[in-house]
């Protein structure tokens, strides 16, 4: 175990290493820079003028010196400044990340705490009202879209009923009874759909796993019937459950771009969206970097949790 972690680590090297040269040629790419968008907010069209802006900002050299610059910064710590702000980018950005995870880690155990039961009473109770219900329900929460169905939550438990607020963020930690309920509808609206994908996944794998032999010879033993679902059958199944919603997970921390804004939540997402509309360079690498690294941390820690929850399972 320890030999398998300490390998991926080493490998991790290398894939930063080409995410770091993707997300810096991907910015690049993108149509227009700074200076065009100080050009059109403070009327800078003097050539000149221009030439001094990208002087300062770095521009006026070439691209491969640039990125050489970049990484020696990020690889001390240093993301840069931001060029719209003019404030430290770790500034910007690390301080809505906590407001992500939050959100993010709420959505995917919400999710959770609906799907595996659910799935797991559908296979078990195949072809009955049950399974019918749940394959019903789950396939209406994948045909429904986040931000429809935000909107909806938004319309329905605010607007029309004020149980719930539609907006604003409270840390845990300062009020954690305000910040809950401000965290149930932004959560539902993330964690609803979550929680489709995971159900349908979760019967998959439970059909396929009642259907092996040890599931028979446990049953031939005398074991009861719970005992044999829930702590045999249903641990060899979460792993495929295990890994979409290390997926999934990774994915929120992305940022919710369409979400957090119907509920103005200050995270990463928006804070990206803020930083491409102004073409703020430091600012997106440093945010694409972050949570690209964060994305192959948590598929490795997935990884890891294979062996957890199934001891017979070979890591190589």
């Amino acid at each position: 175990m320890l030999t398998y972690t300490v390998n991926r680590i080493f490998y991790l090297i290398p894939v930063l290493f080409l995410l770091t040269v993707v997300v810096f040629a991907f910015v690049h790419c993108l149509p227009g820079d700074v200076i065009d968008v100080l050009a059109g907010q403070e009327g800078v069209v003097d050539p000149e003028a221009r030439q001094a802006l990208e002087q300062e900002y770095g521009l006026d050299k070439p691209l491969y010196v640039q990125y050489l610059v970049w990484l020696n910064r990020v690889l001390h710590g240093n993301f840069g400044t931001s060029n719209v702000t003019r404030r430290p980018v770790a500034l910007e950005f690390f301080k809505r990340i906590p407001a992500t995870i939050y959100l993010a880690l709420v959505s995917t155990v919400l999710s959770l705490l609906i799907a595996i039961p659910l799935g797991t009473m559908a296979a078990v109770k195949r072809n009955t009202a049950v399974d019918y219900t749940a394959q019903i329900l789950s396939l209406v929460g994948i045909s429904i879209p986040e931000f429809w169905f935000a909107l909806l939550c938004v319309l329905l438990f605010a607007l029309y009923l004020g149980w719930l607020p539609s907006s604003e963020y409270y840390s845990p930690l300062d009020n954690l009874a305000l910040s809950i309920k401000h965290m149930i509808l932004p959560a539902a609206a993330l964690g609803i759909r979550q929680a489709a994908i995971t159900t349908r996944l979760t019967r998959s794998t439970m059909l396929d796993e009642v259907q092996k032999e040890y599931v028979d010879t446990a049953r031939a033993l005398g074991l009861p019937e719970r005992k044999v679902i829930y702590k045999y059958t249903l641990r060899n199944a979460m792993i495929p459950t295990l890994t979409i919603s290390g997926l999934q997970l990774a994915q929120l921390l992305g940022g919710t771009v369409v979400i957090e804004t119907i509920f103005a939540w200050p995270g990463v997402g928006r804070t990206l969206f803020e930083a491409i509309i102004s073409r703020d360079f430091p600012v997106i690498q440093a945010g694409v970097l972050i949570l690209g690294t964060a994305v192959v941390v948590l598929n490795l820690l997935v990884d890891l949790m294979y062996r957890v929850l199934n001891p017979r399972v070979r890591l190589a």
